[in-house]
């Protein structure tokens, strides 16, 4: 599946074109056997921009879902506009994935939750050659001080699968 294996890219571009945390505040709660990366490895408060990184891995080592939080500090009177910035991150992955010979259709912006944030989400489905080979998700939040944005993506056969651990995860989440 090669824009499988591509996914990781896209989704770091799209944390990196919008918004993270402090480390000690272990915003995201990964489940047991996830690889885990963190950008910065050891970030200070004042760091402007941190990202998590999950990714499960089947039994064979393939990957079986990809999970990213990200967050950015905002200056004190930086007003965020969800819609506008979900529809460039949209933008952004149809780009990213065309390039890689992929078709990426998604839903349009719609009200969400996240981390007990209202958000905005949509659902992208990506094909090659008319079959569909993987479902993304991104999410964008407000709070206080920052901006918030998982992205998760699992191969379309088997993201039911990963539904539960997508919960875990979402549930785990308390973004301020």
């Amino acid at each position: 599946m090669r824009g499988w294996s591509r996914l990781g890219v896209a989704l770091l571009g799209m944390g990196a074109a919008f918004v993270a945390w402090s480390a000690d505040e272990g915003v995201v709660s990964w489940p047991a056997g996830w690889q885990v990366s963190r950008s910065p490895e050891a970030p200070t408060d004042d760091v402007p921009l941190v990202r998590e990184r999950g990714v499960k891995l089947a039994a064979d080592g393939t990957q079986v879902l990809v999970m990213e939080v990200t967050r950015s500090r905002l200056a004190a009177s930086h007003d965020v506009d969800m819609q506008r910035v979900i529809l460039q991150m949209r933008k952004s992955l149809q780009i990213d994935f065309l390039r890689q010979g992929l078709q990426a259709a998604c839903s349009k912006p719609k009200d969400a939750t996240l981390g007990g944030l209202a958000a905005v989400e949509l659902i992208c489905s990506v094909s090659q050659n008319g079959n569909e080979v993987l479902k993304q998700v991104l999410q964008v939040a407000v709070g206080k001080e920052a901006a918030y944005s998982l992205s998760y993506a699992s191969p379309a056969a088997q993201y039911q699968e990963q539904k539960a651990d997508i919960e875990a995860v979402k549930s785990a989440l308390k973004l301020q």
